[in-house]
């Protein structure tokens, strides 16, 4: 299974969760690690399962992966699994919002197959990530890719 896992960082929080998920799916196949500048609109067809996350800023997604968003064929992604992450402080969903969610909304809106539960991160407000959550970020990669594989086998 070949992976791409995109991202947007600010406080490089977000930047180390996302290479802890693509080390951690180095055992299934490749994986490869992108900023949202670095996409190309159209993603490679030889990549089955996407990752895309971000931080979560003022209750959802930053302008960066909007914009990514905007700009990505979602043609080129579909038949394909995709999953989405964030990072934010730990608080109630309903008072810190989630990039993820937001992510995995307009990926569904686009057609997109999403796979797992959104992947939610935790920072303090120092900000950095608390104890465990790059731990957390891999075990989570490694069931997502589970999944999706599971979901892919014919029947």
């Amino acid at each position: 299974m070949n992976s791409l896992v995109i991202y947007c960082s600010h406080k490089g929080n977000t930047e180390k969760v996302a290479r802890r998920i693509a080390d951690a799916l180095q055992a299934r196949g490749r994986s490869q690690v992108m900023r949202t500048d670095e996409v190309p609109a159209t993603i490679p067809p030889d990549v089955d399962l996407v990752f895309i996350g971000g931080p979560t800023e003022g209750h959802g997604m930053t302008p960066e992966m909007i914009d990514l968003l905007d700009r990505l064929d979602r043609a080129s992604l579909r038949g394909r699994a995709a999953a989405a992450f964030d990072t934010r402080v730990d608080w109630p969903r309903i008072l810190s919002g989630s990039a993820g969610d937001r992510i995995a909304a307009r990926l569904r809106a686009g057609g997109v197959r999403v796979v797992g539960p959104v992947g939610s991160f935790i920072v303090s407000m120092a900000p950095e990530l608390k104890p465990g959550e790059l731990d957390r970020a891999a075990a989570w990669a490694a069931e997502v890719a589970e999944d999706a594989t599971l979901a892919a086998a014919p029947a």
